[in-house]
């Protein structure tokens, strides 16, 4: 616990420097939560940490069977930390250890379900991802299918066009052709006739 120096010490300083217990002299920091009514340095109890000799800084942990208990620990952002200087608060009864340590399972598994979860989500995503892009890639071949298609269509209508005009064009040579040789055949048969006709002429004429 915190013990303050009495009369006489001959330290430069007022307060006594707390020790860690762990082999390594640093005890590691647990996880912490704000609290507005124990944050900051501590100025009450002069508690320095060992390696600075900078006041201690008030903290809350916020990590399994310490969860709640108020300490005190180095305050040193850059360099070496000395870590954990002193709890404040005592360790909870077994039972609220018990509690908190369930809690703090129960915490754990659940994110372990979700990472799980997560997982899976990401591999239906990448497997739908996948999914989409075949059809997709299927859909592109269908469209360039389907506009082959069409424009075979539109080339065979193209062609009908023309051969219906060409039909209907050659409709109207065979009416002029036949028209024309009608006529050369009343032509052929009026200079017969009239051959005839010149020919009986001249025969009466001789007559008289």
């Amino acid at each position: 616990m915190v013990s303050w120096s009495d009369g006489s010490d001959s330290s430069e300083h007022t307060a006594e420097y707390v020790s860690s217990a762990s082999d390594d002299g640093t005890i590691k920091i647990p996880a912490t939560t704000k609290d507005s009514d124990f944050e900051g340095p501590e100025t009450e109890l002069h508690v320095l940490c060992h390696e600075h000799g900078k006041p201690a800084e008030r903290r809350v942990a916020f990590q399994g069977i310490h969860t709640g208990r108020r300490f005190l620990c180095c305050a040193e952002k850059e360099g070496k930390n000395c870590g954990l200087v002193e709890w404040i608060d005592p360790a909870w009864p077994n039972t609220l250890e018990n509690a908190l340590s369930k809690l703090w399972f129960m915490y754990e598994q659940t994110k372990r379900d979700m990472t799980e979860d997560n997982l899976l989500h990401s591999f239906t995503v990448h497997g739908l991802t996948k999914d989409k892009k075949k059809l997709q890639e299927s859909y592109d071949k269908f469209v360039e299918v389907v506009n082959g298609l069409l424009d075979a269509q539109e080339t065979r209508a193209e062609v009908e066009r023309k051969d219906l005009q060409s039909n209907k064009l050659q409709d109207k040579y065979d009416m002029v052709k036949n028209l024309a040789a009608s006529q050369a055949s009343v032509i052929r048969n009026m200079k017969l006739k009239l051959a005839k006709e010149r020919k009986n002429l001249y025969i009466h004429i001789d007559e008289l």
